[in-house]
């Protein structure tokens, strides 16, 4: 993921920030893309990405630094009437501001193009459902109303990571381009106001190949980050998952691919 920030503007109430990030293939919470901190009354982030034909998921995270409740606004911008394409990071914002009084339209927005909203964290290590616009979740389900209320609490004990799983009901990928946003904030106020907007890859062209090449790629980033892992049984495994996948690739793409993998394990 390549990724930059600027300062963009400010206003007499906050200070605005604009960040770009670029998906990626075989999301999953290990990679997903971090869109900053929440603080009480000081922080609000946005979001502005799509669901691209032939893909079926997308992750993000943030990291909760102090308590209060918290505010996840989630509009299906797909689902207005106007050209996607000509839809500007002014418009997502006033769609986001009127999920703030109709939280229960953006809520079936969502839900009439079958997509689901999840937020998780992790308990005792184990990545947990915290809520879900799933209404078969019940108790999850009325977590993210309070969510989309701004009435989540969350208390010191649950400071920490928290992720945005945006996929679709059935688990299939989407048949066309699917724009959305989301908004988190917490308390009345902010005074640093964060923009990520995301740009698309094509997800109509990706192969098994691509899939192999992109978990290996995240594996050795990964083992980079931390010497202490290549020694022992480690490194054999992600040695060993390397080779897997470029048997992989070598069966749906050829050379090329596994000469990229191969590159990156010697």
């Amino acid at each position: 993921m390549v990724s930059s920030v600027s300062e963009t503007s400010a206003s007499s109430y906050a200070q605005a920030w604009e960040k770009t990030s670029t998906d990626i293939y075989d999301e999953s919470a290990s990679n997903a893309r971090d869109i900053g901190q929440i603080r009480l009354n000081y922080s609000r982030l946005s979001v502005i990405t799509t669901l691209s034909e032939n893909e079926k998921e997308d992750w993000f995270k943030f990291n909760v630094v102090s308590r209060g409740k918290l505010r996840l606004s989630a509009v299906n911008l797909s689902s207005k009437e106007e050209d996607t394409d000509k839809t500007t990071a002014s418009d997502a914002t006033d769609a986001l501001e009127d999920a703030k009084d109709d939280y229960q339209a953006a809520i079936d927005s969502f839900k009439g193009k079958g997509l689901r909203v999840e937020v998780y964290t992790y308990v005792n290590n184990r990545q947990t459902l915290v809520a879900t616009n799933d209404e078969s979740e019940r108790k999850e389900y009325a977590a993210f109303e309070q969510l989309m209320r701004g009435e989540y609490e969350v208390p010191n004990s649950e400071k920490g990571w928290y992720y945005i799983h945006v996929t679709t009901e059935s688990g299939d990928p989407v048949d066309e381009d699917t724009l959305y946003a989301l908004q988190l904030q917490m308390g009345d106020t902010y005074k640093h106001d964060y923009l990520t907007q995301e740009q698309s890859i094509d997800h109509t062209k990706v192969t098994e190949g691509d899939i192999a090449l992109a978990k290996a790629e995240e594996a050795m980033s990964n083992v980079a980050t931390s010497a202490s892992v290549l020694s022992g049984q480690g490194a054999a495994s992600i040695l060993s998952a390397g080779y897997t996948n470029m048997a992989t690739i070598q069966s749906m793409q050829g050379k090329d691919k596994t000469s990229q993998l191969f590159n990156l394990l010697i």
